[in-house]
């Protein structure tokens, strides 16, 4: 059972900035009073809720829980205890805070904070705001009825407070469970198909090879022969286009020397040519004039023809050495030209050659290729052997994978089972049907307490029918406020009550907002403080009101509040 015991909180809504503390299992009934906008449900419903569940139980905005003028420093402890240990949860605003101790040491914070409230609210209070509300509270403001909640939140509710919705929990982790095992067959699946596949091919590999014939050696050994005949005459005309290549490299190395005789003997050509040209110009001057051009002195006769005589004998010589010289450069120009004719064959030939080495290459490739064919022939048995062995490790693999396959089949046809049985339908529905007939006597014995004489049961679906005493059948929506909220309160009481017996979400703490206020007769006033009583003997009760002057003797203790220059204030008697 959880037992709260305190709830502390400041600057949170209109309260100031030094800490409010309520005691709240020090009374079995406690008045809660005060003006519209004083505080009191800040103070008793949203501080609670919000140190709980991190949300107020009003409609209020999170950013409007801090005080409006102070802004920060909001804050709401709890203090309550379960079984042996002690537990203080703060939470605050402005800086944020969420922190819950257990026994004084703070319980690790490492995850985040949804994580962390779900370690609140499932591992520790053993409820969610939903059925905190349903179980605790009960008012006129911002609370939905179990009547007006939807089928689904009623049995979220219920199976809650009979600490059977660990089986909702459980079928959601089996679903997610069936979705990878699904996703792992799926992938299984592929795995087989590619293995299935490598098997096939690598049959069709091993068949290939077996089917090898003595006709395929042979026409490799004929290949190879073919290959080795062309290869001869390549390489025998390589080695002719070599040897010519080489007598013509030798036969060029006088270029050099030839090409520099060449043009010495040029050179002598021109320089004949122009001695003949002198000589023939001074012969043809002592010919044609009879005095000296300079001086104008008379040449004399016998000096004139001596000149002529010997200036032609010179010339003579001239001419008969530049016969001479043109024949040997006649020889020398055409021993040069031979030998550039020589130099272009070379350049050619050496083309020719290339060529032959690029086929002689080609066809040594191929006659490697073809020995390693004719190797592989050979080793053909060894091979085999290397190649079933892997077809043996592909089938050995497929096989494994196929018993997989096969275990995951059947772990999620088991889980499927499984999570039919935790469905609604399925283990659920029989506690349900076990628990149903004790809520529907708590809500009746509670109902009649209040001299409601109605039959109401709710069925496997969660839907009321209510029967007056003349055996009409009614809905929730048929009845005025006042028995409305007669109905609610039997819930909530049956709600307690079962709770109380599972031990699950059993505690103290019981606030009722308003229920006086607006609805209940006097004769329902009465049976309601009756009945508070009664159910108060084993819990606190706090009831919030308006109608002081009417109730105030009425309980055991009083607490109001007032709001003076914007901040609330709360005044215990």
């Amino acid at each position: 059972m959880i037992i709260f015991k305190t709830v502390k909180f400041k600057n949170f809504g209109s309260f100031g900035n030094s800490f409010t503390t309520i005691n709240l299992n020090k009374n079995s009934t406690t008045l809660i009073y005060g003006n519209n906008g004083s505080g009191k449900s800040f103070a008793f419903l949203d501080s609670i809720t919000y140190g709980l569940f991190g949300k107020p139980f009003r409609k209020v905005n999170i950013s409007q829980l801090a005080n409006s003028i102070n802004t920060k420093n909001c804050i709401v402890e709890i203090e309550f205890s379960k079984g042996s240990d002690e537990y203080l949860i703060k939470r605050g605003l402005n800086p944020k805070i969420f922190e819950i101790y257990k026994n004084s040491e703070l319980i690790n914070q490492d995850s985040n904070s949804l994580d962390y409230q779900k370690i609140l609210e499932d591992s520790i209070l053993k409820m969610n705001f939903k059925t905190f509300t349903q179980v605790i509270i009960l008012g006129s403001s911002s609370f939905v009825p179990f009547m007006q909640l939807s089928t689904n939140d009623r049995r979220l509710v219920i199976e809650n407070i009979l600490d059977i919705d660990i089986f909702s929990n459980m079928n959601i982790i089996i679903k997610g469970k069936i979705m990878q095992m699904r996703e792992n067959l799926k992938q299984l699946g592929t795995k087989i198909e590619i293995i299935k596949n490598k098997i096939e091919t690598q049959e069709k590999y091993i068949q290939n090879i077996t089917s090898d014939t003595t006709e395929y050696e042979d026409r490799l050994n004929q290949e190879i022969k073919d290959i080795e005949k062309i290869l001869e005459i390549l390489e025998e005309d390589h080695k002719k286009i070599t040897q010519k290549i080489c007598d013509s490299i030798e036969s060029t190395k006088n270029k050099n020397t030839i090409k520099t005789n060449l043009e010495k003997f040029k050179e002598l050509q021109i320089k004949f040519n122009n001695n003949i040209r002198s000589l023939s110009k001074k012969i043809e001057f002592y010919k044609e004039n009879d005095s000296c051009s300079q001086c104008g002195q008379k040449i004399d006769l016998e000096f004139k023809e001596s000149k002529i005589q010997k200036e032609t004998e010179r010339k003579e010589k001239q001419q008969i050495a530049l016969v001479d010289l043109e024949k040997e450069l006649h020889s020398t120009e055409s021993v040069y030209k031979e030998i550039l004719s020589q130099l272009d064959s070379i350049i050619q030939l050496q083309i020719i050659s290339g060529k032959k080495e690029a086929n002689i290459e080609s066809n040594k490739s191929q006659l490697v290729q073809l020995f390693k064919k004719k190797e592989f022939k050979t080793q053909k048995d060894k091979i085999l052997e290397s190649e079933h062995k892997k077809l043996n490790d592909l089938q050995i693999e497929n096989e494994l994978l196929e018993n997989n396959k096969k275990e995951i089949s059947e772990e999620i046809i088991y889980n499927e089972n499984i999570f039919e049985l935790l469905k609604d339908s399925g283990v659920k529905s029989k506690i349900m049907k076990y628990y149903l007939p004790h809520i529907n006597s708590y809500i009746n014995k509670f109902l009649r307490s209040m001299d409601f004489f109605v039959q109401f049961e709710l069925n496997e679906n969660f839907e009321e029918q209510i029967k007056s005493r003349n055996r009409d059948i009614f809905s929730y929506e048929n009845f005025s406020e006042g028995e409305k909220m007669r109905i609610d309160l039997s819930l909530l009481l049956a709600w307690r009550e079962i709770a109380r017996a599972k031990n699950s979400v059993n505690c103290n703490l019981l606030i009722l907002d308003e229920v006086f206020d607006s609805s209940l007769d006097v004769v329902g006033t009465e049976e309601l403080i009756k009945l508070i009583k009664t159910v108060s003997q084993n819990s606190n009760t706090y009831i919030i009101s308006h109608k002081a002057d009417q109730l105030m003797d009425k309980f055991q203790h009083v607490i109001s509040f007032e709001k003076k220059q914007n901040f609330s204030k709360m005044i215990s008697n």
